[in-house]
């Protein structure tokens, strides 16, 4: 293989090896495989033409040919506007880790291809390997910044070991070009490989330990029982690995004001589309929480909530939520939905260690209060709770049609119970052994196929229904009560949990359902959803409301290990590092270079070479154009310019280098290095080194941008 080629093979390489941190924004990895294939495409045409003696420029727009086939291996790329759309509304609507959508995967995949196509332009185009390292961190921080406590740290090994890859097959390639002025021996570029990848290596793991040891545990996505830590952003898509997750660790400690479980309720999904149910954008409004109660008769519960290692940006709250002792500059709610949502920085972590007071309005059992509810209502979405994809199965809207019809009566209410008792019955099987979500394709199967699912899909088959008979619906994701523990009760990351609200009219407003058969799931039901058979763990003890006392005010216990540090905002620390690895990188292959011209145990030819390419640099590092011509030219017009010494040494150098070249027994054991050493503390005193060229030395630029 060719010196270009080995360069080629390594920048494809690093391109790969750079973008699998954007890993960290998908459980898809496919985008990974399409885009090793289109980088392999390219690199084989950048091989062959320039075996035929093709121009970089030709080379570079040739290598683009492969995004032809794109639309082959991915026939939703044929329409690119529609596919675009598409993905930009899954992006806005989604939280990291996406589950699989084609666009995204597709337009990761092509942001790794044009990585490639960048790498191979700086370090053969241009001649400037040292300069690739902007481009290969690009990956590790776009999810960097977008959900720093999500991303691990140890990502940056990647970009950093790809970064390595391209200075070592550089430097190899320099001082082992044959006839030129770096030539070299196979040891001393073998030990310049083994040194600039070692250290470069070594860098980028301690780097990453530093940043991982400066940040708390959590969960990560490659870990999806996580430690009891809870990210939230839609927290449907966290419901599955929360709900299996092997740790059961309390998250959330509470007490309420009548002693009973409370569905803790954190974000609402009305939007339904043939993905499956999603958040809608909205215009959040300031503290205190508006809007009049329920026209039902309600208990008011004070509620005593402490939350440990959860970080999440929603406020788990009781449903109707009347008030929430928060801050009001950092936190903010939906009118639409009333959920509590932190703003402002750090806002994804903004419920880690919080304590508050809630304050809501307990509606009446689901059994007593369907069957008074006569009408559904308009809940003022312009239709949004009643939308129904044009995918849905006519078998489905039959279901609804035939198991409403058995309510005997018209009112909503009853239909709607007809619907639970449905859910409820012995016809389906939980298991979150399943495809999570609640896509057309999972809930037609769950209604009509195998009707096996966890709690996602008991709670969006049951929205799909309730829209079928015109009852608005939507679908609520927080957590269950939990287990009571003495006069508290404490929820854990497995209590998380979907369930159902119902749009009723004459101003009863959303009632809260929960299809799921309450001995399916752990923490039990609260005595305002149905369930034909509580467990024990579901029975509220009373359901009368008691006056607070003292201990209802005590602080609850936190979940939080008490050496844990505050949350370091990794984004600071990624920038941190791009900044000194940008310009140790440069510099560090300006002195192995250097360490490695000067060393002794070369022939007498080559080490004249090195020599002689060193004292260049060293002039093009503090700003000196390299004169044209012989070593003899070299020294009559850069020597005058130096003092007696570096003068000397100059014209010493230039004679033993001109001997090396064109003697048949050059002259062996003269002092180069000594002579190199004087002529480079001339020059650092006749010229003072600019700051930047410290960093980024000018003997590293392309041609084109030294002058």
């Amino acid at each position: 293989m060719t010196g270009t080629g080995r360069q080629t093979a390594a920048t494809a390489g690093a391109a790969f090896a750079a973008g699998v941190p954007l890993v960290a924004l998908t459980e898809d990895r496919t985008f990974l495989l399409l885009a090793a294939v289109l980088i392999v495409l390219s690199a084989l045409i950048g091989a062959v033409l320039r075996r035929l003696g093709a121009g970089e420029a030709l080379v570079r727009l040739v290598q683009i040919v492969p995004v032809a086939l794109v639309p082959w291996l991915v026939p939703e790329a044929r329409d690119p506007l529609a596919l675009y759309a598409e993905t930009t509304s899954f992006v806005q609507a989604a939280f990291a880790p996406m589950p699989f959508q084609v666009g995204f995967a597709l337009f990761s995949a092509l942001l790794v291809w044009v990585l490639y196509l960048l790498l191979e332009t700086i370090a053969i185009g241009l001649a400037s390997p040292a300069w690739t390292f902007p481009v290969l961190v690009l990956p590790y921080l776009v999810p960097t910044l977008a959900i720093f406590s999500e991303t691990n740290p140890f990502l940056f090994v990647f970009p950093a070991a790809a970064y390595g890859l391209v200075l070592a097959t550089a430097t190899s390639e320099s001082l082992g070009r044959p006839g030129g002025v770096h030539q070299a021996t196979t040891d001393g570029w073998r030990r310049g490989v083994l040194t600039t990848a070692i250290l470069s290596t070594a860098l980028a793991l301690v780097g990453s330990m530093v940043v991982s040891l400066a940040l708390p545990e959590r969960t990560t996505d490659s870990n999806p029982g996580g430690s009891g830590a809870v990210q939230l952003g839609d927290p449907s898509i966290d419901l599955i690995r929360n709900i299996n997750s092997p740790s059961d660790t309390t998250v959330i400690t509470y007490r309420s004001s009548d002693q009973a479980g409370q569905y803790l309720r954190l974000a609402a999904l009305p939007v339904f589309d043939a993905s499956g149910f999603h958040l809608t954008p909205t215009d959040l409004v300031p503290l205190p929480i508006g809007g009049s109660r329920p026209g039902v008769r309600t208990d008011q519960v004070r509620t005593t909530v402490q939350i440990g290692r959860m970080d999440g940006q929603y406020l788990p709250m009781p449903w109707f939520p009347v008030t929430a002792d928060v801050p009001a500059d950092s936190w903010r709610y939906d009118p639409k939905t009333l959920a509590v949502v932190a703003i402002g920085r750090g806002r994804e972590s903004a419920t880690r260690n919080l304590s508050y007071v809630t304050t809501s309005a307990r509606l009446p059992a689901v059994n007593d209060l369907l069957p008074t509810l006569e009408a559904a209502g308009d809940p003022g979405d312009g239709g949004l709770t009643l939308q129904l994809p044009g995918e849905v199965s006519p078998q489905v809207r039959e279901l609804a049609i035939q198991l409403t019809a058995r309510s005997g009566t018209g009112s909503a209410g009853m239909q709607a119970k007809a619907l639970l008792d449905f859910f409820h019955s012995n016809a389906f099987t939980y298991s979150t052994a399943v495809t999570p979500g609640t896509t057309l394709g999972t809930l037609n199967d769950f209604l009509l196929g195998s009707r096996v699912g966890y709690c996602e899909q008991f709670a969006g088959a049951m929205a799909t229904l309730a829209r079928v008979v015109g009852i608005p619906s939507r679908v609520v994701v927080g957590f269950l009560p939990g287990r009571r523990v003495g006069d508290r009760w404490e929820v854990s990351t497995r209590n998380m949990h979907a369930w159902t609200e119902l749009y009723f009219g004459d101003g009863v407003g959303w009632v809260p359902v929960d299809p799921t058969p309450s001995s399916a799931v752990a923490g039990g039901q609260p005595s305002s959803s149905a369930s034909p058979s509580p467990s024990a763990s579901s029975a509220s003890p009373s359901a009368a409301t008691a006056t607070p006392t003292p201990s209802d005010e005590a602080p609850l216990p936190t979940t939080t290990d008490p050496g844990a540090g505050p949350l370091v905002p990794l984004p600071w620390v990624a920038g941190t590092l791009v900044l000194v690895l940008a310009g140790v990188g440069p510099r560090l292959v300006r002195a192995t270079l250097r360490r490695l011209r000067l060393r002794p145990g070369a022939d007498a030819r080559q080490a004249g070479e090195r020599a002689w390419a060193e004292v260049r640099a060293v002039a093009l590092d503090h700003g000196q154009a390299w004169p044209a011509g012989t070593t003899r030219k070299v020294a009559a017009e850069l020597g005058p310019q130096l003092d007696e010494g570096g003068r000397a040494a100059l014209d010493a150098l230039a004679l033993a280098v001109e001997r090396a070249r064109y003697d048949r027994a050059p002259q062996a054991d003269v002092p180069l290095a000594t002579w190199v050493i004087e002529v480079t503390r001339a020059v650092e005193r006749r010229w003072a080194t600019p700051t930047a060229a410290k960093w980024w030395p000018r003997s590293l630029w392309p041609r084109e941008f030294r002058s």
